[in-house]
């Protein structure tokens, strides 16, 4: 994990947990701050290992900040590279984080972070793997409408994906019996 100092920190909503044995652990957030004037933007190097100790994708992680912040956010998957338009500070980036925590990651029941989205209708739902409670996310914040986008777009894919398996398939089979038909030709 690249963090600076190592630092290891408990994964914990806005609710700290002191104990020094806990299971659940994440590297602490931490920006890098580039470019000047107008131009200035906090880099995130770190956003990967984030996300993964939280069973979520980076991008979702990076969104939550530029919804919070009221900034432009880019997550370049290729190279891992998260960036939040504005200077923003390793204190500020952490409370953000506890907050993303305490809102999409934490089991509202048991308090542990082993949740997964599970999407119905247009509504986006927890599912606790420690404890099995099912509960519904607040639907009014902004992060909601793209989860609900990224869910519709992955499910997109995996469709056309399946689609050109059966294209590709069904080309093969013209290409094959269009070589056979020439061999028993000759």
């Amino acid at each position: 994990m690249a963090t600076r100092g190592g630092a290891i920190i408990n994964i914990a909503g806005t609710t700290p947990v002191d104990d020094p044995e806990y299971r659940y652990k994440m590297p602490a957030v931490f920006g890098k701050i580039e470019g000047r004037g107008n131009g200035i933007k906090t880099v995130i190097p770190n956003i990967d290992d984030v996300a993964f100790s939280l069973h979520r994708k980076p991008a979702e992680v990076n969104k939550f900040f530029g919804c919070e912040l009221g900034a432009q956010t880019s997550y370049a998957a290729d190279t891992s590279r998260a960036v939040v338009n504005g200077a923003h500070t390793d204190a500020t980036l952490q409370s953000l984080m506890h907050r993303y925590i305490e809102n999409f990651v934490i089991c509202p029941n048991c308090r542990l972070p082993e949740t997964e989205y599970k999407i119905k209708s247009d509504c986006i739902y927890h599912r606790c793997a420690a404890c099995g409670c099912k509960d519904m996310l607040d639907m009014n914040h902004k992060l909601t409408t793209f989860i609900l986008a990224q869910d519709k777009k992955a499910k997109k894919e995996g469709k056309k994906g399946k689609k050109g398996d059966k294209k590709d398939k069904s080309k093969e089979k013209k290409k094959d019996s269009d070589e056979e038909y020439k061999k028993a030709k000759k």
